[in-house]
């Protein structure tokens, strides 16, 4: 049987850092080597963009990262992105990262976790929140 992956965008980092349970039970899940955790480079810029980003912040993110597979931007993962940034240029809520985030998604298969299913309703149909995948493996 092959390792539960799944695919997180930045809300699940953040949901880790502000003591969200599913979140971090998601990432002992990780660190148990139970769970194999995807997460776009364009998540990781998001974090390190924050405005309250700090040293402490980054020594936190850098450790979980070790647990973490960061997904490739390649051709057909770029051309996929601009794809979807392309038909949803309406929709305010959707950037590069959740664009980024349903293009690795569709190409790998994987469900996506996020603390917020809701945000990608219209733009992908494997959006769970971290509770879901938790119980998906036990």
């Amino acid at each position: 049987m092959s390792k539960y992956t799944a695919v997180i965008d930045s809300s699940v980092l953040l949901g880790y850092k502000t003591g969200h349970p599913g979140c971090q039970n998601l990432f002992y899940k990780a660190i148990d080597g139970e769970i194999e955790i995807i997460i776009s480079p364009l998540s990781v810029s998001k974090i390190w963009s924050s405005q309250d980003f700090d040293r402490k912040s980054e020594i936190g993110y850098l450790s979980l990262l070790e647990f973490m597979t960061v997904s490739p931007i390649d051709v057909e993962t770029a051309t996929k992105t601009g794809h979807t940034l392309r038909e949803n240029s309406t929709n305010i809520n959707i950037d590069l990262e959740a664009a980024n985030i349903v293009s690795i998604c569709n190409i790998s298969g994987h469900p996506l976790v996020t603390t917020k299913p809701e945000l990608y309703d219209d733009l992908f149909d494997g959006a769970i929140n971290c509770e879901e995948a938790v119980n998906k493996l036990n």
